[in-house]
């Protein structure tokens, strides 16, 4: 039951955002164009172009004009070659079958390589079994579905390209406008924390409430690199967007460094100068990067108010240090005012970026210094097909699974007699996922889109018997469908499915098919959640510990990478960083996913979830202390602390690959005594963070979510 509910919240869960109006009534006209044609002309087959056109226009995933123009011409031309070479199989039950089998796993496969590749495979696959249960009686017949197809696509790329364009800078600036905005959010928080002199928990909860900012720097920077790949990404306008961008990185380490040192400011009276100095120019830097935020979002230079301005304390008219600020006897207060200098460097490098892409002016030598050049391997475009032929391979496993029980869903559904086979193994097709528990909330989805798709159909059929009104019904449906999905994916699927079904009544004229497909999706939930849960089955309990040891490792490489080099600030200890970061938002992916499946109380989560937040924790101190030592020499404590700690870390991680408890954690004979107080404070918290990861990984081993 609590299984259950777990997947009901997540089919309801809205995610911040506003529905996608235009792409809505974009997919809506070119699904509903060919069916209206198909009507006039008296042409049958003219129906398959809105097929294609609402395959192709989901297809749109933004981005700039020739990514977009490869992946809906890819679908386009594909969509209608598998749609010919479906057309004659199910004529013969022993040649649909096999096609079935080889076609449905092709597909699937492509998810090889990588998300977008995938999701056009599964686009494929739907032209391809619908192909297939619906049979040529000729070459010509094929031949034309062909054409039909390829109409539909051009038709869609025709209107999402040229007619109704989206702007293909829009994507890569809204996602790193939604960086500078969490950023902005960061820097107000710590702004009013100094200032009111927060506790230590305040802080711990702080730095909770912005754990979003690594996830939005990644999906910003997957989203300009599909950009950058073209030649569009390459222009002046890329290169200002890569800068903003990789600016993020170095901000984001500076302000939990200062956001640590601050931690340890609070607990004496003597900083409250120094609290007030650090609130004040908080509040500047995020009115700076709120700035930043509005010229992302406006693209235009109307409406953009004027950028705030950081200028540096010794530059300003009758400056006067307040006491314990720039005092040689305190080095917290120094330490502070070098991370400030810091940020008003990056400051500076932001805003002539955002100057220029607002003016088009090109990009500074000091933006351009920001940015690490490009290392590109040349591979092979087998390898990664290479790479997933292997019996351990999700992406393998899945394929099989996927063509077998689509293929099994045919045998059985013709067996049992059920009308339009076809259509369940493409509700299989639909449901099956790589991971269980999504396969599980897609088949919630699929039956709530069924019942509420026959029902539906039910009252047409009963009140409204012209097909012109059926057609307005589709586009009504499809129009909501696709404008939901940006905040709610489960009722773009519930949604979606009705539409599906008036699609096949409309092409038919058969109003007794929706309750037949009502029939068909029951029981292709049930063999797609029988494959799920027994054909190759690769539960999260097996995978995230070694998601969660992959992380500890990254954790102590970055250790290692801060001591190894002179400066928090290398570029060879902000790629250790970000490779954490990846690696912990792999383990926390692995981890939600291994909620959705547990079976057991809730609490017994409760070690996986500390396992990631201590990591987290021990990194971010790992920051502080990159950030705050000196570059001319690396202290011994800190040496002694990288090397203790880092192989502390890697025995965490063998343990937790292996679900055994970690041997006893070695004191950490780790000198705490020196005069600066953050530092002392760091080395202090350290071994602290590290204690409470082991005790961490220790019930999570024992315990009973990965037995």
């Amino acid at each position: 039951m609590r299984r259950l509910l777990r997947h009901l919240r997540a089919v309801l869960r809205v995610r911040p955002g506003k529905p996608a109006i235009g792409a809505g009534l974009r997919t809506a006209l070119a699904t509903s164009v060919p069916l209206a044609l198909a009507f006039l002309l008296g042409v049958k087959d003219a129906g398959w172009g809105g097929l294609s056109g609402l395959l192709v226009s989901l297809a749109d995933k933004g981005g700039s004009y020739q990514t977009r123009a490869k992946e809906l011409g890819t679908v386009t031309l594909l969509g209608a070659l598998v749609g010919a070479l479906g057309a004659p199989g199910g004529s013969m039950p022993w040649l649909d079958v096999s096609l079935m089998w080889l076609g449905v796993t092709t597909a699937a496969f492509a998810r090889s390589y990588g998300e977008t590749a995938g999701s056009i495979g599964g686009q494929l696959a739907v032209i391809f079994v619908v192909s297939l249960g619906a049979p040529a009686v000729g070459v010509d017949v094929a031949l034309g579905r062909a054409f039909w197809l390829l109409f539909g696509g051009l038709w869609a790329m025709t209107l999402s390209l040229v007619l109704w364009p989206l702007r293909p800078y829009r994507p890569a600036r809204r996602a790193i406008a939604r960086v500078y905005r969490e950023l902005a959010e960061a820097c107000w928080d710590l702004g009013r924390l100094s200032r009111e002199g927060a506790s230590s928990q305040e802080w711990v909860e702080a730095a909770q409430r912005h754990m979003s900012v690594r996830p939005l720097m990644e999906q910003a920077r997957a989203t300009l690199g599909v950009m950058r790949s073209s030649h569009l990404g390459k222009s002046r306008r890329g290169e200002h967007l890569l800068v903003l961008l990789e600016t993020c990185e170095p901000m984001s380490a500076q302000l939990i460094a200062l956001a640590e040192a601050m931690e340890a400011a609070v607990r004496e009276p003597r900083f409250l100068p120094l609290r007030a100095r650090v609130s004040s120019l908080c509040d500047a830097y995020a009115a700076m990067t709120s700035w930043v935020e509005q010229v992302l979002e406006r693209e235009r230079n109307e409406g953009v108010p004027r950028a705030p301005r950081m200028v540096p304390g010794s530059r300003r008219r009758n400056y006067r240090p307040a006491p314990g600020i720039r005092s040689r006897e305190d080095p917290l207060s120094l330490h502070v005012e070098a991370l400030f200098s810091k940020l008003r460097e990056m400051a500076g490098v932001v805003h002539e970026t955002a100057a220029g892409l607002l003016h088009g002016d090109p990009v500074s030598d000091r933006g351009r210094s920001v940015v690490c050049p490009e290392q590109r391997r040349a591979r092979s475009w087998l390898a990664p097909l290479r790479d997933h032929l292997r019996s351990d391979s999700l992406v393998f496993r899945h394929a099989l699974r996927v063509g077998l029980v689509a293929t099994v869903a045919l045998v059985v559904t013709q067996a049992l007699g059920i009308r339009d086979a076809h259509w369940v193994s493409l509700t299989v097709i639909a449901i099956l996922q790589p991971y269980s528990a999504i396969t599980e909330e897609r088949a919630l989805q699929r039956v709530g889109g069924t019942l509420l798709g026959a029902g539906l159909a039910a009252v047409i059929a009963t009140r409204v018997q012209s097909p012109s009104a059926l057609l307005a019904v589709i586009v009504l449906l499809t129009a909501v469908s696709v404008s939901l999905l940006p905040i709610n994916f489960g009722a773009f699927q519930i949604l979606l499915t009705p539409d599906y079904l008036l699609l096949a009544t409309l092409s038919s004229g058969d109003w007794s098919l929706a309750g037949q497909r009502a029939l068909g999706v029951l029981v292709a939930c049930s063999l797609a959640l029988m494959g799920a849960w027994l054909l190759w089955p690769m539960p999260e309990r097996l995978r995230f510990p070694e998601a969660a040891a992959a992380a500890l490792r990254a954790d102590g490489e970055y250790l290692r990478e801060v001591v190894a080099k002179r400066s928090g600030t290398r570029p060879e200890v902000g790629a250790a960083r970000r490779a954490f970061g990846l690696a912990l938002l792999d383990a926390e992916a692995s981890f939600e996913r291994l909620t959705a499946e547990y079976h057991g109380p809730p609490q017994q989560l409760e070690s996986g979830m500390a396992v990631i937040t201590y990591a987290r924790r021990f990194a971010t101190v790992v920051t502080a202390l990159g950030m705050e030592r000196p570059e001319a020499e690396v202290p011994g404590q800190l040496k002694q602390l990288a090397h203790q700690a880092g192989r502390a870390l890697d025995e965490l991680a063998d343990a937790l690959r292996d679900r055994r408890v970690p041997p006893p954690l070695p004191p950490l004979q780790v000198s705490c005594k020196t005069d600066d107080p953050v530092f002392g404070a760091l080395l202090e918290r350290a071994p602290r963070q590290l204690g409470m990861l082991h005790g961490a990984v220790s019930r999570l081993s024992s315990g009973t979510v990965l037995r």
